[in-house]
């Protein structure tokens, strides 16, 4: 299909056509319509290391080549993962009909890309199954319910509402149900995380706006909590809204089960991975509800459950993080305790290394 793709370019604007695509071990195909073997050897370094807008318009003097359009392929993370490439031996102006075609086939080959990583990842990582119409049809039936039990507690409360008994066992039924709708939230992220809107942005501000909102607990449970970053952190391409809730449910969770007088410690730094730069994390804490737990099962659904916290909140930000091209494990810390670790990668961790590198 990809090799399709390229011959679709080339007849498509009557020119030599080149497609790279990389990931953060180097180029993994590679593939022209109209180049000689020697020559792509030659100009793939020069096509993989450029991006669009310095590549426009570039004499490739030694081949007498000219390149005429550089379209970006991404991933559903807004990452660039290669380059499709429009060439000729001499000026050449696209029609607006033939940009479009170029366009609308730089999709199209993201889509195969795409397809064939999650087919990959599918065969490769144990998942629970997802039918795409099972949690939120689940969803969508259990709201109704907590709506209508919701409703009727209301009337009976309004309708004895001097009775000492009813307030005592309705306070008891809206805390319930209130537990349960907080579920139901988890369930409807976990199902299907939303990606709403992809923006370049600080993880550090996106941290302090986290922590602020938990100011409450933090003092009423006097609970030391910190907050270590690197200085001048890389920025990163990023769901605002969807990264932070799931920031802001995960620290949720850990001060609910912190001890009083308790700390918490949350250290963000980067740093080199392979030929892009990430940012690593990790949460260190002190409360023992995480003692005898297993690591490797602590991100499946239900397995960590302490007073009706975690059901799903773990495993629904592991999700989040994963959408974003990064990661979510749990390991013992230095001092022998839990310790949660993620990592992101970072807006700068592109563009990508050369397709001269093995």
């Amino acid at each position: 299909m990809l090799r399709d793709s390229v011959l679709i370019a080339a007849a498509l604007t009557n020119s030599t056509a080149a497609l790279i695509l990389q990931s953060d071990t180097g180029t993994w195909y590679r593939d022209s319509s109209g180049l000689t073997s020697e020559q792509f050897a030659d100009l793939g370094p020069t096509l993989s290391k450029a991006s669009g807008p310095e590549l426009g318009g570039r004499l490739l003097q030694e081949h007498g080549l000219q390149v005429i359009e550089a379209l970006p392929l991404v991933d559903n993370c807004n990452r660039e993962i290669g380059i499709l490439c429009v060439l000729s031996l001499a000026p050449l102006a696209l029609s607006e009909a033939q940009q479009e075609g170029l366009s609308l086939l730089a999709q199209h080959i993201q889509t195969i890309v795409t397809m064939d990583h999650q087919k990959l990842e599918t065969r490769t990582t144990p998942r629970a199954p997802s039918a795409a119409s099972f949690v939120p049809g689940l969803v969508h039936e259990l709201g109704s319910f907590i709506f209508g039990i919701s409703a009727n507690l209301d009337a009976f409360e309004a309708r004895f509402s001097e009775m000492e008994e009813m307030k005592k066992y309705g306070a008891n039924i809206r805390r319930s149900l209130d537990r349960m709708s907080d579920f139901i939230v988890e369930l409807r992220e976990y199902g299907y995380p939303q990606r709403l809107s992809w923006n370049v942005l600080g993880l550090e501000r996106l941290l302090r706006e986290v922590i602020v909102q938990h100011a409450d607990l933090v003092t009423k449970k006097s609970i030391d909590l910190q907050l270590h970053i690197e200085e001048s952190l890389p920025e990163i391409s990023a769901d605002q809204q969807g990264l932070q809730s799931a920031f802001s449910r995960l620290l949720d969770l850990i001060l609910q089960l912190e001890e009083a007088g308790g700390q918490v410690l949350l250290n963000v730094a980067s740093a080199p991975q392979g030929n892009r730069v990430v940012l690593n994390g990790h949460l260190d804490f002190s409360s023992t509800k995480f003692n005898n737990v297993d690591p490797a099962r602590l991100f499946e659904p239900f397995y960590f459950r302490v007073s009706g916290l975690g059901r799903l909140t773990l495993p629904g930000a592991r999700r989040v993080f994963e959408a974003h091209g990064g990661s979510l494990s749990a390991g013992p810390s230095s001092e022998g305790r839990m310790r949660i670790s993620f990592m992101l990668p970072s807006e700068s961790s592109y563009p990508l290394p050369s397709a001269a590198q093995p």
